[in-house]
């Protein structure tokens, strides 16, 4: 390189002699070499069937050989170069970049950010040739009209580089998009800069559902606006006008087949495109009640206004299975005083296409969050669980149907709590709901206590509206947990589910019911006492991991676990992970559970589905039950097979709830060695039989207690006499109610003493 040369101009010599290498480049010469600038005109052979090179010429436009020009400018080689075709290469092909009649045409050669393409080359060399590699596709493509495939989809036209930007609800026009042609003004938000021309000026709008009033002469909200200072910008209000096309001669919806290249720049060449599209009287109509209704006021700066036209292509865009593309334009009015007209002088009447994004909806979101279920969920608990639980739902598109929750934000909520709020005291719910409304959400809201909800037909419906399909319960609330157990099924029909963290977020768990409520939250809470690993059990049990008292005002306190937002963060994002996951038709229960060492950034999960529990009503005791787990059911069958010529029997391991009105059995004891197994009569033995309950006990962290005892009958019949006073000698021995559960051949039988 001679020295005293830029260093752009040494970049572009270096350009040059590489592109000079590529086989399919038949001349390459440096035309411009400025500091700024530097350009390299290319004859770039390009690849077609051997009739078409033949001819010289493809049935698209293409050339046999095409001039190229590649253009390096300041940043480079931290920027990719930029590649232009001849100014008369055809532009009605897909994959162009929009750009004005006059500007060279350019191809999009990759799919995301040219730069970050260039850039993943290590080597520059290598970047250059993978231009060149990814143009010799693209012109060969281009030759034999095969740069788009109608199996995969119409490719819209190109607009990601764009500096202004729409947002729309892609659903909402899909929906109002006529067959018989028409046009419809929404009220639209902006802002824009001033005082910028060129790289840095922008308009953002953003389109709303709600149709705004061009015909009111009263209304002097549309055109509202105000100064921006900070930015040295301007925000207001304006309008977007949506237009589908009239029909074609024959009556039937128009299907616009072609491509048109993306150049117009006024509104002559608006009105021109629209009519191309059969937009063109609708168009005209909108502009025409513009200028009427409109053009009398007077406003001190130039206000932006939005237009969509609606094109049906021959088939399915590129990732839907809509066949209707929206092509967006924004052009300005200028009704300052003193003004004639919208448009006073020449060159005001600028139009440029815009990029066109969909504004955060369910149905967006879930196509960047692809989940096994979307159902619509219901939140019961709106703290620093439940607040990131909803968040991480609506942000995968999940609709969240209501949010419950009794309490206010205060201000040490702000340590874990999703939301940052002032401390005005606002309900967690109600600020959760509003958030969510940014993702396009429209959850109920509800104060009252979920467990009285649950009490009536009402309260149900407020809990669960119409179409929920599943309830998260993220209160860590027992009495919520046994309400949620108990409420029937056909009266409460949504798949409930829990996430609930312990250990100060060292551990978490998620229970999922199964169908027709069997199991049940309660009873998968009770099968992780009985089944957790010691490292769970240390986590779950332990009272140095466990709840504490926080000072949060002289003489206020809050009972709280403490943790870093960022580990509730984690385990509760986990949680939610996996409660997506599960499939709302899985018919078994399931828990889920993970838990991490100290000193281990890892977490360890395990998931575990637990079949129905069953159900055996207790003798005269009116809505009472035994629910044994299907392990203990399994083992004591197991049991009886082994002792099939005698009675048998051991000691029942779980819970009691006076409130479920159940006794639920998740572990066995076995009977003791002295116990007594004859064919009439099982003799339930004493030796070490209350240290090993007192270590069972211990184990489950003291939630797991002795609740009666089983013994097996080898004939189909139910309890005897003795059974009978063995039961009042139970109640006596043990704290109540103390159950006496006998297994015949074909069923369970359940007793407490009567007097209990």
């Amino acid at each position: 390189m001679s020295a005293g040369k830029s260093e752009l101009v040494q970049h572009a010599e270096h350009l040059l002699r590489v592109v000079r290498r590529h086989p399919q480049v038949r001349s390459a010469e440096l035309v411009i070499a400025e500091a700024d600038e530097c350009r390299v005109a290319i004859m770039f052979d390009v690849e077609m069937p051997f009739d078409v090179k033949a001819r010289g010429l493809s049935t698209t436009g293409v050339r046999t050989l095409e001039e190229v020009e590649i253009v390096i400018r300041a940043g480079y080689p931290w920027k990719s170069p930029t590649i232009y075709l001849r100014q008369d290469f055809p532009r009605d092909l897909p994959h162009l970049q929009p750009s004005p009649a006059d500007a060279l045409p350019r191809p999009c050669l990759v799919d995301g950010s040219q730069d970050e393409f260039f850039s993943h080359f290590a080597l520059i060399e290598s970047g250059i040739i993978g231009l060149l590699e990814q143009l010799a596709s693209w012109l060969a493509n281009a030759a034999v009209d095969s740069l788009i495939n109608p199996a995969q989809g119409w490719e819209p036209a190109l607009r990601a580089g764009l500096a202004d930007t729409l947002i729309v609800d892609s659903e909402f026009l899909e929906e109002k998009t006529s067959a018989e042609g028409a046009w419809r003004s929404y009220r639209t938000y902006y802002l824009r800069s001033l005082g910028k021309t060129g790289p840095g000026a922008f308009t953002f709008l953003e389109a709303g559902t709600e149709l705004a009033g061009l015909f009111s002469k009263t209304d002097m909200t549309l055109f509202q606006s105000q100064r921006l200072s900070k930015i040295n910008g301007i925000s207001g209000t304006s309008v977007m006008a949506f237009i589908t096309p009239d029909p074609d001669d024959d009556g039937n919806p128009r299907i616009n087949r072609r491509y048109l290249p993306e150049t117009v720049t006024n509104l002559t060449q608006l009105h021109a495109r629209a009519k191309a599209l059969g937009c063109g009287r609708h168009f005209r109509e909108f502009m025409e009640t513009l200028v009427k209704n409109w053009g009398i006021y007077q406003f001190e700066t130039a206000i932006p206004i939005a237009v969509i036209f609606a094109a049906r292509r021959p088939f399915h865009l590129i990732g839907s299975v809509s066949n209707l593309e929206h092509l967006p334009y924004l052009f300005e009015i200028y009704p300052r005083p003193g003004r004639t007209t919208l448009w006073d002088e020449p060159g005001e009447d600028t139009v440029k296409p815009t990029r066109l994004l969909s504004r955060a909806t369910p149905k967006l979101l879930r196509k960047l969050s692809p989940v096994t279920s979307a159902a619509p969920t219901a939140m019961i608990g709106a703290g620093s669980v439940g607040s990131k639980a909803a968040l991480h739902l609506a942000r995968a598109g999940v609709p969240v149907t209501a949010i419950t929750d009794t309490l206010v934000l205060m201000p040490h909520n702000m340590a874990r709590h999703a939301l940052v709020r002032p401390s005005l005291g606002s309900g967690k719910a109600e600020e959760l709901a509003t958030e969510l409304k940014v993702l396009g959400q429209t959850p109920a809201v509800c104060f009252e206590d979920a467990v009285e909800q649950l009490r009536s037909a009402d309260g149900r419906q407020t809990l669960a509206p119409e179409n929920t399909e599943r309830v998260l319960n993220s209160t860590a609330s027992l009495l919520v947990r046994e309400a949620l157990s108990i409420v029937p099924k056909d009266a409460f029909p949504p798949r409930i589910s829990e996430i609930a963290l312990f250990g100060r977020g060292d551990g978490a768990f998620l229970l999922q019911e199964g169908t027709a409520r069997n199991p049940t939250l309660a009873d998968l809470l009770t099968e992780i006492s009985a089944h957790a690993t010691t490292a769970e059990r240390n986590l779950l049990f332990n009272p140095e991991h466990g709840l504490t008292e926080v000072q949060i005002g002289q003489g206020c306190g809050s009972l709280t676990m403490p943790m870093t937002d960022a580990r509730l963060s984690a385990m509760t994002a986990a949680a939610t992970e996996i409660f997506l996951g599960r499939e709302p038709e899985q018919s078994s229960g399931t828990y889920a559970i993970g838990h991490r060492l100290a000193g281990d950034p890892t977490t360890h999960w395990r998931a575990i589905e637990v079949g129905p529990f069953i159900e055996v009503p207790v003798e005269g005791r009116n809505g009472w039950q035994v629910r044994l787990s299907p392990s203990v059911d399994r083992r004591i069958r197991e049991e009886v097979a082994l002792y099939s010529h005698v009675e048998t029997g051991g000691l029942l391991i779980g819970t009691t709830s006076a409130r479920c009105k159940t006794i639920t059995v998740v572990d066995l004891l076995p009977a003791p060695e002295d116990s007594r197994r004859t064919a009439g009569l099982f003799e339930l033995g004493t030796k070490g039989l209350k240290k090993a309950i007192k270590v069972r006990h211990r184990a489950s962290g003291g939630s797991l207690f002795d609740v009666g005892t089983w013994h097996s009958h080898l004939a189909d019949m139910g309890p005897s006499c003795l059974d009978r006073k063995t039961a009042a000698q139970l109640a006596g021995e043990r704290p109540p109610p103390s159950v006496l559960l006998i297994i015949t051949p074909n069923r369970y039988h359940a007793l407490v003493h009567p007097e209990v």
